[in-house]
């Protein structure tokens, strides 16, 4: 990240006079600048803004570099940090500027200078993104078009979020070195631009920081009596900690909210302005076997149309409790049309959503009390009793080969390697998919049992099982980790911290009722399992999991190798982009939260991928649940 520089007014209309003098060829654009904001201004806290700030930024860039296969153009541009892939669409190199701001500062404008395009001529179609399982085609109202793509050279989003342990307004801009002309078979390129940034802060925050807690617990009174000992073990050990009933949170008066979700909402808006909450843990799922719910849930409605096998309805999105203000303090409510149907995308409506997480937040699945004192003594014998090297250094991969790509990669094996090269000084065990071997039951246990810091599967799945493909055209399904088999597993307190790649493993809203309302349905998506996979194995006694990170709903990796650089697409965006980072974040940043790692992989996706503006990327924040205490210090105090 470039360092920015706050001028005054004075000095940037003697910059722009510079500019111009040095840059004769730079034509100002202020007009076409595309500000993609999901957040809503509602309700602002603002109370009222200082005068406008400016920050001028200059960026310089090389010629691209084209290259070509049999069928394709390939576009390079050194300084981009990453390559825009999309469905359908061109894939084109991306130069990202993050800045970050005094919460609840306004972005006014981000205006640009850029030096005089150039034109080139290709002798092929630039390639374009593959994403969706049913098989991508070019978008041909894109490459039908003598329009330029994308529609401008920058396009930026606002968002307000947490960072470390202060809130901040964040501007992501997205610079476009090279626009294509599809039909005309042109691409047009900079070499030089000019961000212009005007700005105003606040003459008071929405929120005063403050740290008179650090986690605040929600849960219903009956599972109050066997949370208090993970409160008293969080305060010994300095993580200041308010268990809060929901019956409490139901009767406040004064508080708003339409329903008991949104109630819970404003209640942790409450708690960060007056306590400095920063941590939220949710006690609670389905009641036993039935429909209702211990700590309800809210139904994301992003429903991207053609990228999935299906296109999926609805999804439980926990970042709807985590996202509490957009960019300048006002609350995000995912129901800007205020029609009560919540994260709202489809062809006909779009509600408005900040989705920076505002604090780090996990959920306890509960449906009996039992789980609940299982967990309480799963996360109090970690933190305390700390873990020993000679099992937690050790990290289980568990792949096989996902897609039959044009390539020939073995996606899943590819990105578990990746995985562990973010992670010095631990011991790869493997168990990949091949002719002679198999992943089931007993091979899962074999690599679990005897202990591990962390584990990854990559694959397939949904809520009852876990699979992959054999290699080395991902032809045929290994026989796969079903729930039921997590009965086996006997690691005792030697507990890995589990990220899940596969569709719906965490999708915690299945009840053995389902058999009963359409069991053909049921049976074939795995609805009708007592417990989904991901919370099976964290509230597992006797073994299992101390936390597990997966997708709510259908998860989606990238396909082959759209921008030509050698690496999978499945590591470089979507699910496999967050999968890494999380592993990046511990291993290479040494960040040992687990919580703060979960939110700050979402913070930083949302940074890269959300001024896209494709639902997928939506959607992949959403699902990605954490089922565990997001306090919780990795590898114990």
């Amino acid at each position: 990240m470039i360092k920015n520089s706050k001028q005054k007014i004075v000095v940037g209309l003697i910059l722009c006079f510079i500019l111009s003098v040095c840059y004769p060829a730079m034509g100002l654009q202020t007009d076409t600048i595309s500000n993609k904001e999901f957040s809503s201004v509602k309700n602002s806290n603002i109370l009222s803004a200082s005068e406008p700030n400016y920050i001028n930024l200059d960026f310089s860039f090389s010629d691209p570099v084209i290259t070509e296969d049999d069928e394709y153009s390939y576009v390079s541009v050194a300084e981009a940090d990453f390559n825009h892939i999309a469905d359908g669409e061109p894939v084109l190199p991306v130069k990202l500027v993050l800045e970050e701001f005094i919460f609840g500062t306004e972005i006014i404008s981000v205006t640009y200078e850029i030096s005089t395009p150039v034109t080139v001529s290709l002798l092929k179609k630039i390639s374009f993104g593959r994403i969706s399982p049913r098989g991508t085609d070019m978008d041909e109202d894109i490459y039908g078009s003598s329009n330029l793509f994308p529609a401008d050279w920058v396009t930026y989003h606002t968002g307000g979020g947490l960072s470390s342990d202060n809130h901040k307004t964040y501007l992501a801009v997205r610079i476009y070195p090279t626009r294509y002309k599809p039909l005309n078979d042109q691409l047009q390129y900079i070499t030089q631009i000019s961000l212009n940034i005007t700005y105003a802060e606040p003459d008071q925050p929405p929120i005063n920081e403050n740290s008179d807690y650090d986690l605040l617990i929600l849960a219903p009174s009956e599972f109050k009596a066997s949370l208090q000992p993970l409160v008293n073990h969080k305060n010994d050990n300095g993580v200041t900690t308010e268990l809060v009933e929901l019956s409490e949170v139901y009767n406040q008066m004064s508080l708003e909210g339409r329903d008991n979700a949104e109630k819970i909402k404003y209640y942790i808006k409450e708690a960060i302005e007056t306590k400095g909450v920063r941590y939220v843990l949710l006690v609670g799922g389905m009641k036993g076997q039935g429909f209702s719910w211990h700590l309800p849930v809210r139904y994301s409605h992003v429903v991207p149309p053609d990228e999935q096998e299906y296109a999926e309805q609805s999804f439980i999105s926990d970042l709807y409790y985590a996202d509490i203000y957009d960019s300048v303090g006002g609350f995000s409510s995912w129901d800007s049309n205020e029609n009560d149907v919540f994260g709202e995308w489809d062809d006909t409506n779009k509600d408005e959503m900040d989705l920076y997480p505002d604090v780090y937040l996990g959920r306890l699945a509960c449906r009996y009390n039992f789980e609940v004192i299982t967990m309480v003594n799963k996360i109090i014998n970690y933190e305390d009793d700390g873990v020993s090297d000679s099992w937690f250094k050790n990290m289980v991969l568990i792949a096989g080969d996902s897609y039959n790509d044009s390539k020939g990669f073995i996606e899943g094996e590819e990105i578990c390697e990746q995985a562990f090269d973010y992670m010095p000084g631990f011991n790869a065990v493997r168990l990949y998919a091949a002719e002679d071997q198999d992943i089931d039951k007993d091979s899962v246990k074999q690599v679990i049992d005897p202990g591990c810091g962390f584990a990854y599967f990559c694959g397939h799945g949904n809520p009852g099982t876990w699979s992959t493909h054999f290699p080395p055209k991902a032809e045929g399904w290994v026989t796969g980790f079903d729930a039921f088999d997590m009965i086996y597993l006997k690691n005792k307190e030697k507990l890995p911290i589990v990220v899940i790649g596969g569709c719906c493993n965490s999708q915690f809203d299945v009840t053995i009722l389902n058999l009963f309302i359409n069991l053909q349905e049921a049976i074939q998506t795995s609805t009708w399992m007592p417990r989904c996979w991901s919370w099976w194995l964290t509230c597992k006694i006797g073994g299992g999991a101390i936390a597990t990170i997966g997708s709510t709903g259908l998860g989606t990796h990238g396909r082959e190798d759209t921008d030509n650089n050698n690496i999978a697409d499945y590591l470089e965006v979507l699910d496999g982009w967050l999968e890494l980072r999380f592993f990046q974040l511990y291993g290479i940043e040494n960040k040992k939260n687990l919580g703060e790692n979960h939110g700050v992989t979402l913070t930083e996706y949302l940074h890269i991928f959300l001024g896209s503006n494709e639902k997928m990327d939506v959607k992949m924040v959403q699902e990605w649940i954490l089922f565990g205490d997001p306090s919780l210090q990795i590898g114990g105090y």
